[in-house]
C-alpha cells in the first residue's frame, strides 16, 4: 500500500467534516440530531470493521473505563459545540477556529502528560495563531452570507477547541497506558449512547420529519467524514513516520476552506485569506516545535 493513500483519505474525511455538518444543519436538521446520527453511524461502521480487522477488539474494563472519558471530553461535548458553532458561522470561520485544536491540545499536554512540557519556542506560532484568529473574528465575519451570531458562534467554537484539545492530551495520555487501538469503540459507543440519551430532552428534530436528502448528509457524515477517515489514519499510523502523520493537521482546514467555496458557495474575503494563512502557520510552526502532538484515538508514540 502506498503509505499516502489512508492520509489522503484521512484528510479528505475530515476536510469534509465541516463541510457536510453546515450542509444539514441548513437543511434543517437540529444540531442534536446531527451529533449522535454522526457518531452512532461511525460506530455502525466501526463494530463492522472490527469483525474483519482484530486490532478493535479484546476490550477489557479498563479500555471501556478510559473510553468513556474520551467519549465524553474528546468526542461528544466538543463536537456538540462545534456542531452548534456551525449553526451561527460559515465554514470559512468555524473550520479554520476548529484548527486551532493541535496548539490546544500541546498546551493541556504540558499538564496532563508526562514529559510533554509547554516548549518555550512554541510561543512564536501560538502568537501567529491567536492574531489569525482575531483578524478571522474581527473581520472575517463583515459582509459574510452565512454568519449568524458571531460571537456566540465563535466562543462556542473555541470552548469546543479547548475541550478537543484536553480530550486529545488525555488520548495520548490513556493509548501509552493501554494501547489506543482498545480505545476506539468505548469512544465512539459513549459519545452515541449519550447523544442517544440527550436527545429526549433537547429541542430535535423529529425523525419521522428527516427527508431522503437530509439522510445522505448524516450518512455522508457519518461514513465519509468520521467513520473512514478515522480508521484511515489508524493504518496511516502504521505506515509513517509521525512526522508526516502532522501534515494531515496543515491540510485539513485547507480541504474544509476549498470545499466550502465549491460545494457551498461561500465567498473568501481578504481577511479570512489572511487569518488561514496565520492559523495554519502558527499551528505548523507549534507542532513542529513540540515533541508530539496527539492525535484523539490514535497512538502514534514513537
Amino acid at each position: 500500500m502506498n503509505p499516502w493513500t489512508p492520509l489522503v483519505a484521512a484528510i479528505l474525511g475530515w476536510g469534509s467534516a465541516a463541510v457536510l455538518t453546515r450542509a444539514v444543519l441548513t437543511s434543517g436538521v437540529s444540531p442534536f440530531v446531527v451529533v449522535p446520527m454522526r457518531f452512532g453511524v461511525a460506530l455502525a461502521v466501526l463494530l463492522l470493521v472490527s469483525l474483519f480487522w482484530t486490532r478493535f477488539r479484546g476490550l477489557e474494563r479498563r479500555h471501556w473505563a478510559r473510553g468513556v472519558v474520551l467519549g465524553t471530553i474528546a468526542l461528544v461535548i466538543p463536537n456538540t459545540l462545534f456542531t452548534l458553532g456551525l449553526v451561527e458561522l460559515p465554514v470559512n470561520i468555524g473550520g479554520l477556529l476548529i484548527a486551532l485544536i493541535p496548539i490546544a491540545t500541546v498546551g493541556a499536554a504540558h499538564f496532563l502528560v508526562e514529559g510533554e512540557l509547554f516548549n518555550p519556542r512554541s510561543i512564536p506560532g501560538l502568537i501567529t495563531s491567536l492574531v489569525g484568529t482575531g483578524i478571522l473574528i474581527g473581520l472575517g465575519g463583515e459582509g459574510m452570507e452565512g454568519v449568524g451570531n458571531l460571537w456566540r458562534g465563535v466562543g462556542l467554537t473555541l470552548i469546543g477547541v479547548i475541550l478537543a484539545g484536553t480530550g486529545g492530551a488525555l488520548t495520548r495520555r490513556f493509548a501509552l497506558e493501554v494501547g489506543g487501538d482498545r480505545l476506539v469503540i468505548p469512544q465512539f459507543a459513549t459519545a452515541t449512547t449519550l447523544g442517544v440519551l440527550a436527545t429526549p430532552f433537547l429541542n430535535t428534530t423529529p425523525l419521522s420529519s428527516i427527508e431522503t436528502q437530509q439522510w445522505v448528509l448524516l450518512l455522508a457524515l457519518g461514513v465519509f467524514a468520521t467513520a473512514i477517515p478515522f480508521t484511515s489514519f489508524l493504518i496511516a499510523a502504521e505506515v509513517n513516520p509521525a512526522a508526516r502523520l502532522g501534515i494531515a493537521a496543515y491540510f485539513v482546514p485547507v480541504v474544509a476552506v476549498t470545499l466550502a467555496v465549491i460545494f457551498l458557495g461561500e465567498n473568501l474575503t481578504p481577511a479570512v485569506v489572511v487569518g488561514a494563512v496565520l492559523i495554519i502557520s502558527g499551528v505548523i510552526v507549534t507542532e513542529r516545535s513540540s515533541r508530539h502532538v496527539p492525535v484523539p484515538g490514535v497512538d502514534i508514540a514513537e
